[in-house]
């Protein structure tokens, strides 16, 4: 069955994947392998659902430059001239009036990865553009709010400017499915400041450490039972991503109640865990399809699924170097699933369990 329109809110760049199978020693010559990819959370979203045939609506921060038009010939060669997607990526207005689309540098250093971004943040930018393109998203059935590099804190003296802020009001305003994966510069604001405004999503999806940073205040941070009873209390769904170890999820209607999507070891396999926490995004949107009264039961196939489409994204570089179309994804899950399921811990279990992950991510 064809899976409703999806919106995608967030970035777009060119990353330059900087691979040394050593540690990289400042001050010191070092002989890397250098590769030219795209990326950045809005685009990653787009590139992984055009993959499955989903139609994609993507608002992205992107100037109309050099590499600008290349992200969207890209776009473009991905998806039918006759589809929705395609309409909407190849209109004139399609990029940042006065923006350079932003470059990146990813180290990676066997498992682990350094990121160096250009900061495009003298001026806020974005804001006008999603006020006069955000009307050609009306009718999808779901949003993805990523990283919004232009929210930071910097250029927004006053919070009314936050292109996050708008976005959630406009979809909510039209009753829509809101999913956000929050970055750096919209988790700086911290929980108390979104606390009124997560009530208008319907999924908000963070990283251990993300998680923590968002709830820190004074250098106090509260434990994971804490923060996801905080959530619970407002009515708040989520998932915390673990890296490699998996995910843990919960339900606003389910309060004493976690899912946790236990880890599929790849091995050999494992190249760059670069974009998996944005392909887990996305597969959750993938299967939730716009439904704001789903089930435990759909919520458990949801985080099944982006498991699998998240641990996919860790077998090669880059955040959306390599997408797999519906049929690949499809068997890969299959594979990796076999009795591996989503498994439910409440009560004294969820305690122990999430105990467990504080104190190993400590």
């Amino acid at each position: 069955m064809k899976k409703g329109n999806i919106a995608v809110i967030g970035g777009a760049n060119i990353e330059y994947i900087v691979k040394s199978k050593t540690d990289i020693v400042q001050g010191s010559k070092n002989f890397v392998d250098i590769e030219e990819l795209f990326g950045g959370g809005g685009l990653n979203y787009a590139l992984r659902l055009m993959g499955t045939g989903v139609s994609v609506c993507p608002l992205l921060y992107i100037g109309n430059d050099s590499l600008g038009e290349n992200i969207q010939k890209s776009l473009l060669s991905r998806c039918d001239m006759s589809s929705s997607t395609y309409q909407h990526i190849s209109r004139d207005n399609f990029f940042v009036e006065g923006l350079n689309t932003i470059r990146s540098i990813i180290m990676v250093e066997g498992q682990h990865r350094t990121i160096l971004a250009q900061d495009q943040n003298s001026q806020n930018l974005f804001l006008p553009f999603l006020n006069n393109q955000i009307e050609s998203a009306k009718n999808v059935s779901s949003v993805i709010i990523g990283h919004i590099h232009n929210d930071h804190k910097n250029i927004n003296k006053d919070s009314s400017e936050l292109s996050t802020l708008f976005a959630i009001d406009y979809f909510n305003d039209y009753k829509k499915f809101i999913y956000c994966n929050f970055g750096a510069t919209q988790i700086e604001y911290g929980f108390s400041f979104w606390k009124d405004k997560l009530k208008s999503i319907d999924v908000l999806q963070l990283n251990i450490d993300e998680v923590r940073d968002f709830f820190r205040k004074d250098n106090f941070t509260p434990s994971l039972l804490e923060i996801i009873d905080i959530l619970s209390t407002l009515e708040i769904s989520g998932i915390i991503t673990l890296d490699k170890f998996g995910a843990i999820g919960f339900m606003k209607n389910a309060p004493d109640t976690i899912y946790m999507a236990r880890p599929v070891e790849l091995g050999d396999a494992f190249v760059d865990s670069t974009g998996a926490g944005d392909a887990f995004c996305a597969g959750m949107v993938s299967v939730l399809d716009g439904n704001r009264n789903f089930d435990a039961s759909l919520f458990k196939v949801a985080m099944e699924v982006a498991r699998s489409w998240a641990v996919y994204a860790c077998k090669s570089y880059g955040g959306a170097n390599s997408c797999p179309t519906a049929g690949t994804i499809d068997a890969f899950h299959q594979k990796i699933n076999l009795g591996n399921e989503v498994l439910e811990y409440s009560d004294d279990r969820m305690v122990d369990i999430l105990s467990l992950i504080d104190s190993t991510f400590s």
